[in-house]
């Protein structure tokens, strides 16, 4: 094969980026069109949502006009004489100065009200009408009035244009009289603030009647068919299309009333907007995609070159036997790296690192077992078998690590087995031996202290139990791997094994304890008994707990409330005991000794800090102890404190914080905690409710939150351990 047709045959490594551009290409279009059309529904819903929110308001505010113009229909009626002209067939009640009154009446409900512009009263048995103006007599065919409802608004042509009227039927005689109210309504006033929009091209507003017939709105183009079409429609919002565009329609009828509010909206334009920026990404995405593949074509041709030297290098070696037919240089190189892996002496350590990963990280191969076996030259006929996983600091060091654990198989005369890097820290070990598990142990620690003594290598070695089902490598390893974090409890460079699995641990009893007395010492001042509590914890988890997160997050919730605890009882600690800065030193810890010394150190700060030896005090500040020490069990302010040393309460506060290092409040809280504490060692019988009122706590949860901040439990549990 020769570089001419290598070169040829790379034209199959470029044809990729076309592929990859093409479905690319595809991948932008579909999403640009799911997006497109998912935000132009969205953008729509949230449209139709406000505008039905704002349709139903403008319905709300029409229907109160529609109840004001019935009230005033109400106060016409009520009026004597007109309710007696209505009620009556007499001749009496049509004489002029009554007329007359009923003129000034409907006069006067005109102009205190905006919303009526004139009243008429139609009488159609007498024949007569009387408006806010005169009288008039007419003839029944001269009022066209058919199926009046409840309130029935009708529109009339007028010189001035079209009029809108409410009509109100009254029949105070069923079948004989018919008494009609109609109240001219002044359109401006009654429709100011109804329609939806501005009337501009893309929504318009109508008001019109049920039966179709539009009171108020646009003419024109919009009106021919949509009256009829918002008549028929039965949602509140339909979709509707018309020479291409399309709209939305709006829909909400008047509940004590005839009239209807409509409105139409053109949307067409967002779904134009939508399209445009459908192709504009379209094409932007293009563009963009266009460049990319143009810039990773050439990075590409520079990095294949490489390659293409490689190939051209390698179509001179010979190689015996080609498992595949030479197409191009992958085929090539695939062959001969082949023929390095079987038959070359230098590609031993590579099939030694690949057959021991996947036999403890997939499933046993016996066939891969026995090959690995025959390159080693190992027979591996004894009983017991050790998985062996070996951390190190760097490279360097585990190559050294290998050749010594690998001298040592081959040195040792009941032990075989083969050691392979893993990562560049890692390496693993597969032994077989005779030697009970505590021997194989000994010799394996005696040469980490070889290893440490003549080149200084450090390592963490974790040896797992001795197992004889092959089948179950697998699991051990994984079991191993687990057991290796346990140097965050034992200390890195140590050797770690186990001769039980280990068993489960839980650290959430040991931290509460744990966390009880710490609280008590602290506030008792006891730093020998809380430095020894914080290591027996230490000790404890060295030998039991696993989790390494959970462990640092126990010791991070104890530091957290200790400091907290003294924070609340008045106590100052440097700024540097802040939450991040403990989280961030005791959650970086490398080991379990660091850990404890981190929080070590926060205990005792907590401790000192109310270690607050007695001193002289200052007169002043004497007579306010005593007072307190007399008083306690009574219902202490900081101004009975200070009249009583004839002080003001602020000059109190500043001498007695600087003398005692607490505030007058805290120092009461000091004294009823001490004498809670006697009460309840000394006093068995007393109840904690008599405890709390004796020391003068009108509320007996406040006492049991005081006593548990004090000393870290609550007043019954501590009475019963110290029983």
């Amino acid at each position: 094969m020769d570089r001419k047709q290598l070169t040829s045959k790379s034209a199959v490594f470029y044809k990729l980026y076309i592929v990859n551009i093409i479905i690319t290409v595809i991948f932008i279009c579909m999403i640009s069109t799911v997006c497109s059309v998912y935000s132009t529904r969205l953008i729509l819903n949230s449209m139709v949502t406000f505008n039905e929110s704002m349709l139903e308001e403008k319905r709300q505010a029409m229907d109160e006009r529609v109840r004001q113009l019935d009230e005033t229909v109400y106060l016409i009626i009520g009026d004597k004489n007109v309710f007696n002209l209505i009620m009556t067939s007499e001749s009496d009640y049509e004489r002029p100065m009554i007329l007359l009154n009923i003129i000034r009446h409907f006069q006067n409900v005109c102009s205190n009200n905006s919303l009526v512009e004139g009243i008429r009263l139609v009488d159609m048995q007498r024949g007569i009408s009387i408006t806010e103006k005169a009288k008039t007599t007419i003839r029944k065919d001269e009022v066209n009035i058919e199926f009046p409802q409840n309130s029935f608004f009708t529109v009339r042509e007028t010189d001035n244009g079209k009029s809108l009227d409410l009509i109100r039927c009254l029949e105070p005689i069923q079948g004989q009289k018919t008494v009609y109210i109609i109240l001219t309504v002044d359109q401006s006033a009654f429709t100011s603030n109804l329609m939806i929009g501005n009337e501009d091209e893309m929504v318009k507003s109508y008001l019109m009647t049920e039966e179709g017939r539009i009171l108020i709105g646009s003419d024109g183009e919009w009106s021919d068919g949509l009256a009829e079409q918002l008549k028929n429609q039965r949602a509140e919002t339909e979709k509707f299309e018309r020479d291409g565009r399309k709209l939305m329609l709006y829909k909400n009828c008047s509940q004590v009333s005839n009239l209807v509010l409509g409105t139409v909206q053109d949307y067409t334009y967002l779904t134009r907007e939508a399209g445009e920026v459908k192709r504009m990404i379209i094409l932007v995405s293009c563009l963009v995609i266009a460049a990319a593949s143009v810039i990773i074509y050439g990075f590409s041709l520079y990095f294949y070159r490489p390659l293409k030297r490689l190939g051209s290098k390698l179509a001179g070696m010979t190689v015996k036997n080609e498992p595949n037919i030479v197409k191009d240089e992958y085929m090539l190189i695939e062959n001969v790296f082949h023929e390095m892996q079987t038959d070359k002496e230098y590609g031993l350590p590579s099939i030694v690192r690949d057959s021991v990963r996947k036999l403890v990280t997939e499933e046993f191969d016996e066939e891969r077992f026995e090959h690995l076996k025959r390159l080693m030259h190992q027979k591996m006929d004894y009983t017991w078998f050790v998985l062996m996983v070996v951390e190190c600091d760097s490279e360097e060091d585990r190559l050294s690590a290998q050749n010594a654990y690998q001298n040592m198989i081959n040195s040792e005369a009941l032990i075989g087995g083969f050691v392979a890097g893993m990562t560049q820290n890692r390496l693993v070990g597969i032994f077989n031996t005779d030697l009970d598990y505590e021997n194989f142990l000994g010799m394996l620690e005696q040469q980490k202290q070889e290893m440490e003594e003549c080149s200084g290598v450090l390592t963490t070695c974790c040896v797992s139990r001795s197992f004889q089902n092959l089948e179950n490598m697998c699991l051990i390893y994984s079991e191993t791997l687990r057991t290796l974090e346990k140097t965050f409890f034992k200390g890195k460079y140590t050797l770690i094994y186990e001769t039980a699995p280990a068993a489960d641990y839980k650290n959430e009893y040991h931290k509460k304890e744990t966390e009880n007395k710490l609280n008590r010492f602290v506030t008792e001042g006891k730093e020998e008994e809380a430095v020894e509590t914080l290591h027996a914890l230490t000790s404890e988890l060295s030998l039991k707990a696993t989790d390494i997160q959970y462990t640092r997050f126990c010791y991070f919730q104890i530091c957290s409330n200790l400091i907290n605890n003294v924070l609340e009882l008045g106590g100052v600690l440097p700024k540097e005991y802040n939450e991040r800065e403990i989280f961030g030193k005791i959650f970086s810890a490398g080991n379990l000794q660091e850990l404890e010394k981190v929080s070590e150190k926060i205990l005792l700060a907590c401790v000192r800090n109310f270690s607050r030896k007695e001193q002289s005090y200052s007169p002043n500040v004497e007579q306010a102890i005593a007072f307190i020490v007399s008083n306690y069990n009574k219902d202490l302010s900081l101004d009975d404190v200070a009249g009583s040393v004839f002080l003001s309460s602020g000059y109190l506060s500043i001498i007695f914080k600087e003398e005692t290092g607490y505030t007058v409040l805290e120092y009461i809280t000091y004294i009823r905690m001490q004498k809670a504490k006697e009460l309840i060692l000394q006093v068995p019988a007393l109840k904690v409710k008599d405890i709390a009122e004796q020391l003068g706590y009108n509320n007996v949860q406040s006492f049991i939150r005081y006593f548990k901040k004090y000393y870290g439990e609550t007043p019954m549990a501590f009475r019963k351990k110290e029983e």
